[in-house]
């Protein structure tokens, strides 16, 4: 009888994927070729690792190099939606001149379709998200504000069947629950409005998530494509979302994590290495919740539960301390994600680096109810103009 291979040479069922994409040629699994719109020749291909090691998706274009950092902005199930700009280099190309294209990775049958351009009124950096419909097609939505007072939302729809995108304006049928407290002017401010920083896609729904403020849930086996509201725990600190939050939807349950860090700043200083201010940091704390709450109970800030609240101080690195140049606490963390793994919940990837904005980084997998290190994976320096926080990667399921 054959033997199974050991866990790492094992595809492995969920990735934490760079969204920014390697731009060289790379033999790696699931190669597909694709042309633009120049009838240019691109080829895609995606190194699938286990976490906390980092995956890449890797784009070579025949004609020369990418005119800008080529980005991710949606995967499930091994359908990688990315955009690209192959014209003269521009630091902030307009949408108009960005290409849409749609990777299947899947190492049995790769393919990648340059898709229809989207409506004018979609910009390149708008959130995505795929939805599967299980017979090789799928439809692409984008949910954002309305214009129009009569309406919340305006959803457009991409049908990789018929290759047309299409349009819905909706409202949210049932909005989430009001703040519990008086916030302050400046939150109140940022609380105000959904701004979406980062998406979940599960089962038959796709969610636009504030990570800030709350969930808005579009039903999209719902010919109307109903759209619902949860709320989620007022923050703990402000600033850029992704640096500091992280979700997931596990076991029909939503679980959030924050990140929040302890840096003194030094006046007057900057360093010679990253070009920053410099900054020392003290110690950081992991708070993670949990909503249980049935599909009907969960728009209540009562249905969040409180799980750990963690100090890097208090996590026992064992072995690991080998792979850092200073102590865990004194790390500077963030882009926190949740394993996708329903048994392994707790543990939360962080990234982390010696001081603020330096190029080069670890990824930090901490089991935040057993208190202590699992793994630590180097992930490398990054290229030149990728940004080094906010949202480097997304955790996203992906096919066998």
């Amino acid at each position: 009888m054959p033997m199974d291979p050991p866990d790492e040479f094992r595809r492995p069922f969920w990735v934490l994927l760079h969204i920014h994409a390697y731009a060289r040629r790379s033999r790696k699994s699931a190669a597909a070729e694709g042309r633009g719109r120049n009838n240019e020749i691109l080829r895609a291909s995606l190194l699938p690792n286990h976490p906390p090691h980092p995956s890449n998706l890797y784009l070579y274009r025949k004609n020369g190099p990418f005119g800008d950092t080529p980005c991710v902005l949606s995967m499930v199930d091994s359908l990688i939606l990315f955009h690209a700009y192959t014209g003269p280099e521009l630091r902030f190309p307009p949408a108009r001149l960005c290409d849409f294209f749609v990777y299947r990775a899947d190492p049995n049958e790769p393919s990648l379709k340059l898709l229809p351009h989207p409506p004018c009124s979609v910009d390149r950096d708008d959130p995505f998200g795929i939805f599967p419909r299980g017979d090789k097609h799928y439809t692409i939505a984008s949910l954002v504000p309305s214009i129009s007072s009569a309406y919340d939302h305006v959803l457009h729809l991409f049908d990789s069947e018929t290759q047309i995108w299409s349009r819905k304006d909706l409202i949210v049928a049932s909005p989430q629950a009001n703040f519990p407290v008086d916030a302050p002017v400046s939150t109140k401010q940022i609380l105000s409005q959904h701004h979406t920083s980062t998406l979940i896609t599960l089962g038959g729904t796709i969610a636009w998530v504030d990570l800030w403020r709350g969930i808005v849930f579009c039903d999209m086996l719902s010919e109307h494509h109903a759209l619902s509201g949860v709320p989620l725990p007022l923050p703990l600190t402000l600033g850029p979302a992704r640096h500091y939050r992280g979700i997931a939807l596990l076991g029909g349950c939503i679980r959030l994590v924050e990140v929040d860090s302890e840096i003194v700043d030094l006046p007057g200083t900057c360093d010679g290495e990253t070009g920053w201010p410099i900054g020392r940091t003290e110690n950081w704390t992991i708070t993670t919740w949990i909503n249980k709450s049935d599909k009907g109970e969960r728009n209540s800030y009562a249905a969040w539960d409180k799980v750990t609240t963690l100090r890097g101080s208090d996590i026992i690195l064992g072995d690991h301390s080998v792979k850092l140049p200073i102590g865990l606490q004194n790390l500077f963390v963030s882009d926190p994600a949740i394993s996708m793994d329903d048994g392994d919940g707790d543990v939360v990837y962080l990234t982390a680096r010696q001081k603020y904005m330096h190029p080069k980084s670890w990824v930090l997998a901490v089991d935040t109810r057993n208190r202590k290190v699992q793994n630590i994976a180097y992930s490398g320096h990054l290229p030149a103009g990728m940004p080094r926080i906010d949202g480097n990667y997304c955790t996203c399921s992906i096919s066998n």
